[in-house]
């Protein structure tokens, strides 16, 4: 959606008209998705540490979507006007064009964390809250590439990166009682 965004802002009219009808599309998707995570919460039978460990795998993956922080191919197709940046009309001008990557991964960091926020709101004040993995956390492109991050923005050494990997990531039993419960609950055919 965010790629899709900037690119409505090209200059390129054929590029920026395309763009309307598809993000349409992926304005329907996101709703699509927070309704099913609000009725899987609702449903009360997954467990919020798998819920958790998911969400640390698939947002540190989508993080890296928004390409390398500092990028010259990004910043030259802002400064040649193929694409602007998601927020374009409000923005300020731009300090640094290699940067418009990095101020749109910000930008979806926000939003996914108030969409979470959205999530813990049926989640009684006594259980553990979900959260957005911080942006410098497990990932495979970019400035934090191969750095040991933690979840919550933390150095760690490599000991107690392993170990945590073990712990916020999925694991083979999660998948196993993501597939009992979708199962048991009706959600897929057995």
């Amino acid at each position: 959606m965010y790629q899709l965004k900037m690119q409505s802002y090209s200059g390129f009219a054929p590029l920026a008209r395309s763009t309307g009808p598809m993000l349409n599309e992926e304005s329907y998707h996101l709703v699509t998705g927070l309704t099913g995570l609000q009725r899987i919460r609702r449903a009360g039978r997954m467990p919020l540490d798998i819920i958790q460990r998911r969400f640390n795998y698939w947002l540190s993956a989508c993080y890296d979507l928004f390409g390398h922080e500092r990028s010259r191919g990004a910043g030259n197709a802002y400064r040649w006007g193929l694409k602007g940046r998601f927020n374009e009309p409000e923005a300020a001008p731009v300090a640094d064009p290699e940067r418009v990557n990095e101020l749109a991964r910000e930008l979806y960091y926000k939003e996914v964390q108030s969409l979470i926020e959205v999530l813990n709101r049926e989640i009684s004040d006594d259980r553990p809250k979900l959260y957005a993995p911080d942006i410098k956390f497990h990932r495979a492109i970019g400035e934090f590439k191969g750095q040991r991050y933690s979840v919550h923005g933390d150095a760690l050494d490599e000991p107690a990166y392993e170990r945590h990997l073990e712990e916020v990531l999925p694991t083979d039993n999660d998948r196993k009682t993501i597939d009992e419960v979708t199962k048991d609950a009706g959600w897929i055919a057995p």
